[in-house]
């Protein structure tokens, strides 16, 4: 008896602590809970986050809430991503069952004629209609925090595409805003002086990089997105999350990004890099506490990564130009190419967050502010952001990067080309790229129905269904992995009717891996710890003793659709993309 009286005082002191912290979500609370509770999860993703990555933070102990929660009776797995290994890609898994098809972070649409980035709202919102139209997400009734596909969520804030799209201030609307702001002085002090520090902090992480690394990336707008992802999204997402738990949610995800964007820009393993994961941390201790204390429905918990990152370089830097400007140069001696900057679309992107809070009240003084500032930015932008998307208008070529892979489209054809109509189009083309040192090989459709071409500086192999090699064949596949494995990724993906006529997967080596963005850690394609994501389950998960998790699919269907009922998990066994055959 006298044991148990401290776990009851501390239930009701959490109790207290919680209904005046979020006293404004009590009636949507209430009503939630009227029938009691049901089923439903909160899924955590640290986007770009490598098994090895998180492991090495751990043993840093800059992860002491992570940590702690292991402890509790948790296992950490690693598994095996998919291809490509974006997160637009796995949250269309994650959230569908599926990734639609979706071939990178960039890609051209033949039919439109128009480049997609999934850092253009817009972008994501024409897919989004036309992927998913019919289909029923995931967060059907529940919330989307900071992802880029909202999965049907009856709330999406900070989400890049949503039928129904909500803001923070309208979540919470009115007087509720200034309740918030007095009962939570700590996170609103804490979010004010943490933009300076991290500005500052960004500045000293520069100069150390300069003087220890040999491959340097712009700082354009780096410092921006950082003080965005890092201080103003990650304070606001948790909040948010926090305040859904105790309103009783059944569905919520959310996404931190900030680890990805600096893994891109100082390397995975950087020291900006892993010690970001302390706040990030500390964001997620704060979500475990409120699970632990005011739970408003029987909650699993999920923490995990999308992929991970491959230290890197830019393509520029180790090969003088960028890869769009050596095609545009092979194609046609002193060229003038047209170029996007994809980058630009990525701000506008972080921009549209903003925007959207402010269109709510467009009369207002912010509104007219943001409108001045917004055509001062964009006056400017272009001086200040990397080449992602090439154009060559004369040459009939479109490039989109993403990261470690790139889309190579030639125009003119509303259907995708085979290898020969490409050698066709663009004589000696295919040649130059696979004889290139920051390509390390092409994927291209063959002449029949089901036949993948993969080109490579040694030579060249036809894949299909079953495929054979000997041996010394698939040598320039072993730096990226197990190869049989390797192949029935890229014959998958290969025949995507969305991918470019040539598939180019950057370089891999003991330099790194080639990024065709401005970059020193990369995803998107295959090999090294991109590949390599991890998640967090309860023990004794039906999922953990699986011998070998691969893909996305898995946690869609035997995570979270089995957590809430829809759909029982999947008999133990190895399924079609558990077995390959081996060398």
């Amino acid at each position: 008896m006298w044991a148990m009286a401290p776990r009851a005082l501390t239930r009701w002191l959490s109790s207290c602590y919680y209904g005046i912290k979020l006293f404004p979500f009590r009636k949507e609370r209430r009503e939630r809970l009227i029938d009691g509770q049901q089923k439903g999860f909160v899924g955590i993703q640290i986007d770009g986050l490598a098994f090895p990555y998180l492991q090495q933070a751990l043993d840093r102990g800059y992860l002491p809430h992570l940590e702690r929660y292991l402890r509790r009776g948790y296992k950490l797995v690693e598994y095996r991503a998919g291809l490509p290994s974006t997160t637009p890609a796995a949250q269309s898994t994650f959230f569908y069952g599926n990734d639609h098809d979706i071939p990178a972070f960039r890609w051209f649409e033949r039919e439109t004629g128009q480049v997609i980035s999934c850092n253009d709202p817009d972008h994501v919102q024409s897919f989004r209609e036309k992927f998913f139209a019919g289909e029923r997400g995931l967060l059907t009734g529940g919330a989307s925090y900071s992802n880029i596909l909202d999965g049907d969520a009856e709330r999406s804030i900070f989400t890049v595409s949503s039928p129904h799209p909500e803001t923070l201030f309208g979540r919470i609307g009115g007087y509720r805003i200034f309740l918030l702001l007095l009962v939570n002085p700590l996170r609103t002090c804490r979010m004010f002086f943490a933009t300076f520090v991290e500005f500052w902090t960004n500045r000293k992480d520069e100069w150390h990089h300069r003087r220890k690394k040999s491959w340097q990336t712009q700082e354009g707008l780096f410092p921006l997105i950082r003080i965005f992802c890092n201080v103003i999204l990650r304070e606001m997402q948790t909040f948010g999350v926090i305040a859904e738990v105790y309103a009783g949610t059944p569905r919520i995800y959310t996404t931190y990004s900030g680890y990805d964007e600096i893994a891109h820009h100082f390397g995975p393993a950087s020291w900006p890099a892993l010690k970001n994961l302390q706040y990030i941390d500390r964001r997620i201790g704060e979500i475990i506490r409120a699970l632990d204390h005011v739970p408003g429905a029987d909650y699993l918990l999920v923490i995990l990564s999308d992929h991970g990152q491959t230290p890197g370089y830019p393509f520029q830097n180790r090969c003088g130009a960028t890869l769009g400007e050596a095609i545009s140069a092979f194609l046609r001696e002193n060229q003038t190419a047209s170029v996007s900057s994809g980058a630009l679309e990525f701000t506008r992107a972080q921009i549209g967050y903003l925007h959207e809070e402010l269109e709510a009240r467009q009369k207002s003084g912010r509104h007219r502010l943001y409108q001045r500032t917004k055509e001062q930015l964009q006056k400017k932008i272009h001086a200040l952001v990397p080449e992602t998307i090439k154009i060559d208008q004369e040459g009939g070529v479109v490039v989109t990067y993403s990261s470690s892979l790139a889309h190579l489209y030639i125009t003119g054809s509303t259907t995708p080309l085979n290898w020969q109509e490409v050698e066709q189009a663009q004589p000696m083309l295919l040649r130059f790229l696979r004889k290139h040192k920051g390509i390390g090989f092409v994927l291209a459709r063959g002449e029949k129905s089901g036949e993948l071409m993969i080109f490579h500086k040694s030579g060249q192999i036809c894949v299909t269904d079953n495929p054979r090699f000997h041996q010394h064949e698939l040598t320039f596949l072993r730096p990226y992995g197990a190869p049989y494995e390797l192949l029935e990724e890229l014959h998958r993906f290969g025949l995507g009717a969305r991918c470019g006529d040539l598939i180019i997967f950057g370089a891999l080596d003991e330099e790194g891996i080639a990024c065709f963005d401005d970059q020193v850690g990369g995803h998107g394609s295959v090999g090294g710890e991109q590949s390599r994501p991890f998640v967090i389950l309860p023990l004794g998960h039906p999922v953990l003793a699986k011998e070998r998790l691969s893909g996305y699919e898995f946690l869609y269907h035997d995570i979270f659709r089995a957590q809430v009922g829809e759909e029982p998990p999947e008999k133990e066994g190895p399924s079609e993309n558990e077995t390959s055959p081996t060398t």
